[in-house]
């Protein structure tokens, strides 16, 4: 399959990553899903749980989300809420869009209950179009959980790299180092072409 302008800019922006981040880079992982949704209310309560791992140092993070609608909307607002702060361009990112696509035909199980399924979805980002992010496994809740993990470790890692560059950009104007500087613009903005970042806000 072809990949979008879209995809090829994120590919971009995740060699950054390697090269300003290393591994000061943000990593994502979903453990647990408790998910409750009385058939009398019209709302969903999730509650989550993630390691969240930096320079090898993980910790245990925990989120929740009361009145939502829908277990993906309850898991992409426990994130949201959980990173927004230290975060602000998350402010940009919204929910648009989830698709569900199981795939029997590589089911081992009799009645097929153990199919496999991709799970996308698909976010907007303010003046610039979509973006999508998929996983794949047997438990809708573990994709989606995963996916959304996905987003946000990649948008809170756009974030950090924003701000490290920032930092060697006034180093190398103060120093008159306009090698330096031609990079970093160059950085800044491969990085622009996926979120927009006010300048000190990031943490």
């Amino acid at each position: 399959m072809r990949k979008t302008p879209q995809e090829f800019r994120r590919d971009n922006v995740k060699s950054l990553f390697e090269k300003v981040l290393q591994s000061q880079a943000v990593i994502l992982r979903p453990l647990d899903i408790a998910v409750g949704e009385p058939f009398n209310s019209d709302f969903t309560k999730v509650n989550i749980g993630f390691s969240e791992t930096t320079a090898g140092v993980n910790r245990y993070v925990d989120a929740s989300a009361e009145q939502a609608k829908g277990f993906v909307d309850g898991v992409f607002k426990a994130c949201f809420e959980k990173y927004v702060s230290g975060t602000p361009s998350l402010q940009n990112i919204k929910l648009i869009d989830y698709k569900v696509h199981p795939n029997f035909n590589k089911s081992n199980g009799p009645i097929g209950s153990d199919a496999k399924t991709e799970v996308t979805i698909v976010v907007g980002i303010e003046k610039l179009g979509q973006a999508e992010f998929s996983c794949i496994s047997r438990s809708i809740l573990h994709s989606s959980f995963a996916a959304v993990l996905q987003a946000f470790e990649f948008y809170i890692n756009c974030g950090k790299t924003f701000n490290r560059i920032q930092a060697t950009l006034r180093d190398a104007q103060r120093r008159n180092r306009g090698d330096i500087v031609q990079s970093c613009m160059s950085d800044l903005s491969t990085l622009t072409g996926v979120n927009t970042y006010e300048k000190g806000k990031e943490n």
